[in-house]
C-alpha cells in the first residue's frame, strides 16, 4: 500500500447499503484517510480509493508582466 500525504477520493457503501461516491478526505497516509472515512461512516465498505492528483501548478498561477509607464 502506497502512503503519500494528500487528498484521497473514495467510493463507499454505507452500513444501510447506500452508495456514496466522490468523498474527498485529506490524510497524511492512506491508512489515516481510511480511519477518517470509517469514523464518519461507521461499518462502511470501501469500494474504491484513488489519490487526487493536482494539476500543473503553473496553470493556477498566471504569468503577469509588469511594465512601468512614465507619464
Amino acid at each position: 500500500m502506497l502512503d503519500i500525504s494528500g487528498k484521497y477520493l473514495y467510493t463507499i457503501r454505507s452500513a444501510n447499503g447506500v452508495l456514496v461516491e466522490n468523498l474527498q478526505v485529506f490524510g497524511k497516509s492512506r491508512t489515516e484517510a481510511d480511519e477518517k472515512i470509517r469514523q464518519m461512516y461507521w461499518r462502511c465498505e470501501i469500494i474504491s480509493c484513488d489519490m487526487v492528483v493536482k494539476k500543473d501548478s503553473k496553470a493556477r498561477t498566471p504569468h503577469i508582466k509588469m511594465q512601468w509607464v512614465r507619464p
